[in-house]
């Protein structure tokens, strides 16, 4: 991976919405050098990073301890180990498009099945947590067109008073694949964020309280908060925000994260769009502005100032900058430049710099031609929206130019499932205190990215196939060392048997295991393990164990071996239960 140092000028064009899937270039020009993987060479363990439990030994292979049959197709619902009932004792909680509850020794506890509170897979990781704090746990799934807040009681699942909600309006099609929880005014209560794949004539966000309302913040009267985009004019909607209004798209993955990303106490959430958008939105529901650097160049709203969620993002910082900066040169056309196309890009707010504040980081496709073709996949790390700084929206200082990876691997025609979700992970990995940015790439590696924007490691996961895709990564340590490792799962097409693997790196990206899971079977989705493993202490003995979820074959659990539980610093599927990428970078 390189950062890409090649300028070029180009002609402009106005945003056009896109598709979810790309196709890698047959040549043609692109705006960085080829791709050239850096060589790698050992060197001493790095210093711990996290809270070790006084572990010396290598880490050991991973044991296989059962499979659990007949769960349906695993999309990207991360599964969860968790007490949800107080007792002292975990349960495992499986999306599929039923969810599920188990025992340590797969025996079903519970089940909600898909057709009557929610309807159709659960694409997303479930949230769990007691939303209203009444000691009672919720597990909230986001399905077909509903979001469903189910409670465990007497070791069983009942649907909560006031759920499930449409997260759009009747008539519309659309499916909700991204869902996240947080606290977002500091009253004690987890509100649930929805985002979904609704066009332009639509609402994509939609935010719920626990009770299953929409959320409205205290006190505000003068517009409604959610959902958004709304088609309202006036203070505190959108058609007409700083003249030009907001549109969005559709969010085709799980396109959601939360946190503060300015100087208030509420939280904002961040939403990432198929327009080559990202916006950050106030709890109550307006759009964040951009720091004044940022204009409008559109004669109609001349110098108006921009929100986050109203102008695109181009690939070269000299696009932006002449573009809504000087206002100067052609406009920007995806012929000539890679703009960022964030179809699938889950988004976290993290403190990449370790300065205290927070910043937001995505991985968008980088776009070129009509119709667009993806050359390369890159990270970007935007600055929150501190009054001190005006620096609302601009490239963190040292990620001007945006590390990248090379061409996706090359696609089975006709074949549906997304290319993999190309979710984040922040941890520090060689312990100088600051997060790396950790993440799959449909190029077929993982990349370790510094605080300083340049390339750690890659790995190469594909283990000699020609097509794989693999999981967002968890990481914990596995031999009590203070050290954390790597853990993702592989998924590939249905004519790729064998495709699933639990891949386990060290901190320096160095392949402990790659272990075949046993017995994939066959499904015309994929064959695989295309959600984030879960960790955690499932069976009470001190040791991890690893959850998988399949597209064919249900739940495999793993047990780790002379491991523990005392630095588990990403153990699922966007970080934690409330899945909304908030991590131990994060500054709350």
């Amino acid at each position: 991976m390189r950062a890409n140092n090649w300028v070029s000028l180009g002609i402009v064009c106005g945003c056009m919405a896109c598709g979810t899937e790309s196709s890698p270039l047959d040549g043609g020009v692109v705006d960085a050098p080829p791709f050239d993987a850096p060589s790698r060479q050992d060197s001493a363990p790095p210093p711990p990073s996290c809270a070790g439990q006084g572990g010396s030994a290598a880490v050991q292979e991973p044991v296989h301890l059962r499979n659990i049959k007949w769960t349906g197709t695993s999309w990207f619902a991360s599964a969860a180990i968790v007490d949800l009932d107080n007792d002292g004792t975990m349960e495992l909680v499986g999306a599929f498009y039923d969810l599920f509850v188990w025992d340590a020794e797969g025996n079903e506890l519970a089940r909600a099945e898909s057709g009557q509170h929610h309807e159709g897979r659960i694409y997303a990781p479930a949230v769990i947590a007691d939303l209203d704090g009444d000691g009672v746990m919720e597990i909230v799934v986001g399905a077909g067109k509903k979001v469903a807040a189910y409670e465990y009681v007497a070791e069983g699942l009942r649907i909560k008073s006031g759920w499930p909600q449409l997260a759009g309006r009747e008539g519309e099609s659309y499916e909700v694949r991204g869902l996240a929880g947080a606290d977002l005014d500091g009253d004690g209560a987890i509100e649930i964020v929805a985002t979904t794949t609704v066009d332009g004539d639509g609402s994509q966000v939609w935010v719920f309280s626990p009770n299953g309302a929409l959320y409205q913040p205290a006190g505000l009267t003068a517009w409604r908060a959610w959902p958004r985009y709304n088609f309202d004019s006036g203070e505190g909607n959108d058609a007409d925000a700083n003249g030009m209004g907001h549109g969005g798209y559709g969010c085709y993955g799980l396109n959601v994260g939360v946190g503060n990303m300015d100087d208030d106490d509420e939280l904002e959430i961040i939403v990432t769009y198929d327009n080559h958008h990202i916006n950050a939105f106030n709890h109550d529901g307006t759009s964040i502005t951009a720091s004044s650097w940022y204009t409008n160049r559109d004669s109609d709203y001349a110098d108006q100032p921009l929100d986050w969620g109203q102008f695109i993002r181009w690939l070269d910082p000299a696009v932006e900058d002449d573009h809504y900066h000087l206002h100067t040169g052609t406009w920007p056309h995806p012929r000539e430049q890679s703009w960022l196309q964030w179809t699938a890009s889950p988004p976290n707010v993290v403190d990449i710099d370790g300065d205290g504040k927070n910043e937001v980081v995505g991985v968008s496709n980088a776009e070129r031609n009509v119709p667009y073709e993806t050359v390369f996949e890159a990270v970007m790390v935007l600055e929150g929206d501190y009054a001190s700084e005006d620096r609302s929206a601009r490239r963190l200082a040292g990620w001007e130019s945006l590390p990248h990876g090379a061409a996706p691997q090359m696609r089975p025609e006709g074949w549906y499932p997304p290319s993999s979700m190309p979710s984040p992970t922040h941890v520090d990995l060689d312990g100088d205190g600051k997060p790396e940015t950790i993440f799959p790439s449909r190029d077929g590696h993982i990349y370790a990215i510094n605080a300083e924007a340049a390339e750690m490691w890659s790995y190469d996961f594909r283990q000699g196939r020609p097509l794989l895709y693999a999981t967002e990564v968890t990481v914990a340590d596995l031999n009590r060392d203070g050290r954390p490792e790597v853990i993702f799962s592989t998924w590939g097409a249905p004519e790729n048997p064998g495709a699933g693997y639990l891949v386990i790196l060290d901190a320096a990206g160095h392949e402990l295991f790659a272990l075949q899971v046993p017995e994939q079977g066959d499904n015309g989705n994929g064959i695989g393990l295309p959600a984030a493993p879960a960790l955690g202490d499932l069976d009470g003995d001190g040791e991890l164990e690893i959850v998988l979820q399949s597209f064919e074959h249900g739940v495999d659990i793993y047990s780790v071996p002379g491991s523990g539980t005392a630095c588990m610093l990403w153990p699922t599927g966007r970080a934690n239960l409330l899945r909304n990428g908030q991590g131990p970078h994060y500054v709350r």
